[in-house]
């Protein structure tokens, strides 16, 4: 948590070993994280870490059912096992209906529970979520909120969520708040906010 050039989003791309970092130590089950461009990070990222980014990172020609299916391009499984999963998802989240709509015809809301469903059935047990309701009006966040809440906890992934908004901050397990010191701007942890 923090306010907008805190670097919230700088410190989760260097956690999800998009961005280097230029001191500290970042470290990933107890083991320092490798450099951000070899295949051992590579395998990281493919394995373990899941990204719902605020503009959701979606193909817009193709559909939600797609968009999902390429997250799971490797695992094994046969394609039709795959798709019923999505569709139960995606049923869940109250999208079966626009499984095979192209995501650049869906709203907003509907990309972004397409974005987290992907999240969710791709293998790997960390999400990093970056401002992941930013783009929704309040009552459309909310309800993302609680649908991505629900499902981290229900599929056993961490979710490790950047965001400005205290309604996003206090439905949280931990928070952390991210200040700058002085005219150098140097990131540190301020402390772990009490509710």
């Amino acid at each position: 948590m923090g306010p907008s050039g805190s670097g919230k989003s700088t410190l989760l791309n260097i956690v999800g070993l998009l961005d280097r970092h230029t001191s500290g130590e970042v470290r990933f089950r107890g083991a320092p994280l490798p450099r951000i461009n070899g295949r051992a990070a590579s395998a990281l990222r493919r394995d373990h870490i899941n990204y719902l980014f605020q503009s959701f990172a979606l193909i817009s020609a193709s559909t939600a059912m797609e968009n999902i299916l390429i997250s799971l391009h490797g695992v094994r499984g046969r394609r039709r096992t795959k798709e019923n999963q999505i569709m139960d998802l995606l049923g869940r989240l109250g999208l079966q209906h626009v499984a095979h709509d192209k995501v650049m015809t869906l709203s907003g809301g509907e990309r972004q529970r397409v974005a987290l469903a992907r999240c969710i059935l791709k293998p790997g047990e960390l999400i990093l979520a970056d401002e992941p309701t930013g783009a929704l009006d309040d009552a459309l966040a909310e309800i993302a909120l609680i649908e991505m809440l629900d499902l981290q906890k229900d599929y056993g992934k961490t979710l490790l969520v950047v965001t400005h908004d205290h309604r996003v901050a206090d439905r949280c397990d931990r928070v952390f708040e991210l200040v700058t010191k002085s005219r150098r701007d140097v990131l540190t942890v301020d402390h772990e906010l009490r509710r």
